[in-house]
């Protein structure tokens, strides 16, 4: 592709990495994705809050990884075990 050519991103490559916390049962999956065909990394992520949650889905701050909190089939959850957490709210 040339460098005056636009990539009209038709391919793409998702990686989801799993984070394991010792002593819980929930893990997070943090998935990212890019354009296989000029390397882009893709910001398709939106309308999410960015921070960590254990409850709900989020976004990093620059909205190019969703974490999503999972939990294996099978496993339990302690509801009452506190887990951290943190969001960021955007003021405009």
């Amino acid at each position: 592709m040339s460098g005056s050519s636009q990539c009209p991103h038709l391919d793409f490559s998702f990686q989801i990495n799993v984070a394991r916390f010792e002593d819980d049962t929930i893990k997070q999956a943090d998935i990212t994705g890019k354009c296989i065909n000029c390397d882009k990394p893709l910001v398709f992520f939106c309308d999410l809050p960015m921070g960590v949650s254990w409850t709900h889905p989020t976004l990093s701050s620059d909205a190019q990884e969703l974490r999503l909190p999972v939990v294996v089939l099978g496993d339990e959850v302690d509801e009452a075990k506190p887990r951290p957490s943190f969001s960021v709210r955007e003021i405009r």
